[in-house]
């Protein structure tokens, strides 16, 4: 008994170290999970989720297709809504069924204990867990100093549950799906954080990769989703894995270890793959763009690598290819190519009225039952008649070429002009400045479903640390000229960390091109459909040696003005609010003027250091990062508790303390 004991805590402590790296990833793991908790809401934020979440609900059930709405809205009503074999599916199945196995864990659990209090239970859970390994973090803490630490942080915790429980309502459980779902993506954004925790200690030290995986979960536009289950968060994440793969195939690769280099070579395109499940066209761009890089630098592009990456490809693409077979009769053609319900045309959905020849144009016959195959023994070859006795041969394969290849006409329409309107939109520079840097009311967003209130953000308002890309052009131009003065060295000689750089520059190009025809829009909050992209651009801000090494240098007054500037953007958001009686529409557009006054001092302190860096100290950097973080983290902490009321707090006593706070 005790050796199975052993043997089974060893294996958990191998799996830890394969997934968290070390002790300081695991907690940075849960004490995101700890912060995205306080202020997470129950409930339904933007329509789209309404689609999903019944969906999750048939799934759940052991159905893909919805049959019925506990969640509001008529099924005609719903936006993302799609019809095939006259039934109705919704869409981003691979996100869908990632969280299935949360939802039956709750709804076991729920037999049990009651829901309000399952959710206060998981959540001083993971916070006792959380203060345990923080309580034994450091080795310049005497014993003391960890037994009180522990003996603190379980207090407050116990007191905190206590509160929750005797302050507890009821909370019904059809709400356990959505909590689900939202536990999936609160994980998935965690997740990301420890990621690229993981790969930024790959080049720089410890506290410089803590920073950083701290900064994508708490000072950016990740945090503001991590409880809102729109596939973004996890598409963000597989992006990152793919590169942090890519980036360890490289180090392998330049130890001279290749099976080892080709392990990790197919994990980054079984990552890729996995996209297509969640979103078939951000999937296919990030598989091109991996795929390209890839190859260009690899120092061993041999037969066995090939087909290696070839089998991972196919492998994470399976679950795709499944589930679109038994939704559409057809493994390539995913939802969002099947006909919309409502006449709402979204993304990939064909043109055409529901019910006539438009959508027979891109959906073949499936919609009248072509499934059963009468559109192939309705052709007239199968008689035999004449010389074409080949013909009954060829035309199965034929056939089975048209059925596959049919979906990629208007997905390969789609593709051209995302890229075609994408370099457009480059050229109009009112457009790109409401996308990147200032938003107010921009006239090309209908802010009628959102009541007439401005409450968008730009990118860098809703990431000011992004300012410190200011310093950028003057780091890629001395790069250059490096580059010139060895411009016979290849690619594929480039060092393990510039190809990192190369692949990191490449996505985010990419996948803010495809994106910008459709932005700015309305309930893009905080251009969510760019999220994914935070964390890569999050990763190159922080590969900027004016921001790394004084990162590095000067980590207490990065940490001391963190916590200063988080404080006083939270008393300054409530003073104003209250103090002016503010709506939310204007309680937004004051963050975002905020948020870009920090986003100011970060790229001059920044830029300053990458100009003359004798003259700015370490200290002053650090401070430049810690202003625009601590007001990002207020933002977070007051649209969630404060600003955007869509549902019940998951946590009681967190509404019992929101009740002293003003409203707008």
């Amino acid at each position: 008994m005790t050796r199975d004991a052993e043997w089974f805590s060893g294996r958990c402590r191998q799996f830890g170290k394969a997934v968290f790296g070390d002790r300081y990833g695991y907690v940075l793991w849960l004490g995101l999970l700890v912060t995205f908790g306080l202020y997470w809401r129950v409930g339904i934020f933007i329509t789209d989720t309404y689609t999903t979440a019944n969906a999750l609900v048939a799934v759940s059930n052991g159905q893909l297709h919805i049959t019925e709405t506990p969640y509001t809205l008529t099924l005609g009503a719903q936006p993302g809504l799609h019809e095939s074999g006259s039934k109705l599916y919704g869409r981003n199945y691979g996100q869908i069924l990632l969280a299935v196995p949360l939802v039956w864990a709750l709804q076991a659990l729920s037999t049990f204990i009651t829901p309000r209090l399952l959710l206060l239970g998981l959540w001083s859970g993971t916070a006792l867990a959380f203060v345990s390994h923080v309580s034994v973090l450091g080795q310049r803490h005497t014993n003391t100093a960890r037994r009180t630490v522990l003996w603190v942080g379980s207090s407050l915790v116990a007191v905190l549950f206590l509160a929750g429980a005797l302050t507890a309502t009821a909370l019904p459980d059809t709400a356990l799906p959505i909590a689900a779902f939202q536990i999936s993506t609160m994980l998935a954004a965690a997740t990301t954080s420890v990621v690229l925790y993981r790969l930024v200690g790959i080049w720089h030290d410890r506290s410089v990769a803590l920073a950083a995986g701290a900064a994508i979960g708490v000072a950016s536009s990740v945090g503001f989703w991590a409880s809102l289950p729109k596939r973004h968060v996890i598409v963000g994440l597989l992006l990152l894995m793919s590169v942090y793969l890519f980036a360890r195939s490289r180090l392998a690769y330049a130890d001279a270890s290749f099976r080892e280099a080709l392990g990790f070579r197919a994990g980054a395109y079984a990552a890729a793959g996995l996209v297509t499940w969640i979103h078939a066209f951000e999937g296919f761009f990030l598989v091109v763009t991996l795929a390209i890089v890839d190859l260009v630098t690899a120092r061993r592009n041999s037969l066995v690598h090939l087909a290696g990456i070839g089998l991972a490809l196919f492998l994470g693409s399976v679950p795709m290819l499944v589930t679109n077979f038994l939704i559409s009769g057809n493994p390539v053609k995913p939802p969002r190519l099947l006909p919309a319900v409502g006449g709402a045309n979204v993304e990939f959905t064909p043109g055409g009225d529901a019910g006539t020849g438009g959508e027979s144009a891109a959906g073949g016959t499936e919609g009248a039952g072509g499934d059963s195959g009468a559109g192939e023994t309705g052709s007239g070859d199968s008689t035999g008649t004449g010389g074409e006795s080949g013909t009954p041969i060829l035309t199965p394969v034929f056939g089975l070429f048209e059925r596959v290849l049919g979906p990629a006409a208007p997905a390969m329409v789609f593709v051209s002009d995302a890229v075609s309107h994408g370099l457009d939109v480059l050229t109009t520079p009112k457009r790109m400045s409401q996308i990147f840097l200032r938003s107010g009311s921009a006239p090309r967003i209908d802010y009628a479903p959102n009541s007439y209130e401005a409450i968008e953000l730009t990118m860098l308002e809703a990431v000011p640390l992004f300012g410190a890309v200011a310093a950028l052009p003057v780091v890629l131009g001395r790069s250059a000229n490096q580059r010139m003065r060895q411009w016979s060295v290849r690619p594929s000689q480039y060092s393990p960390r510039t190809q990192t750089d190369l692949l990191v520059t490449a996505l985010a190009a990419v996948f803010t091109l495809i994106y910008l025809s459709r932005l700015p829009l309305h309930t893009q909050l905080t251009v969510r459909y760019l999220l994914p992209t935070v964390s890569i651009i999050m990763y190159g801000v922080v590969r900027l040696p004016a921001v790394h090494e004084p990162v590095s240098e000067a980590g207490g007054w990065l940490a001391g003005g963190y916590a200063a500037s988080t404080i006083g953007g939270l008393i300054l958001g409530l003073g104003v609010v209250a103090g002016l009686d503010l709506a939310l529409g204007e309680s937004v557009q004051f963050h975002a003027l905020l948020n870009l006054g920090g986003a100011a001092v970060c790229g001059g302190t920044v830029l300053g250091r990458t100009l003359v860096p004798d003259r700015v100290p370490s200290r002053a950097v650090a401070l430049g990062l810690a202003l625009p973080a601590g007001l990002t983290t207020a933002y977070l902490l007051l649209s969630g508790l404060v600003y955007f009321q869509y549902g019940s707090f998951a946590l009681d006593f967190i509404r019992v303390l929101t009740r002293h706070l003003p409203a707008v």
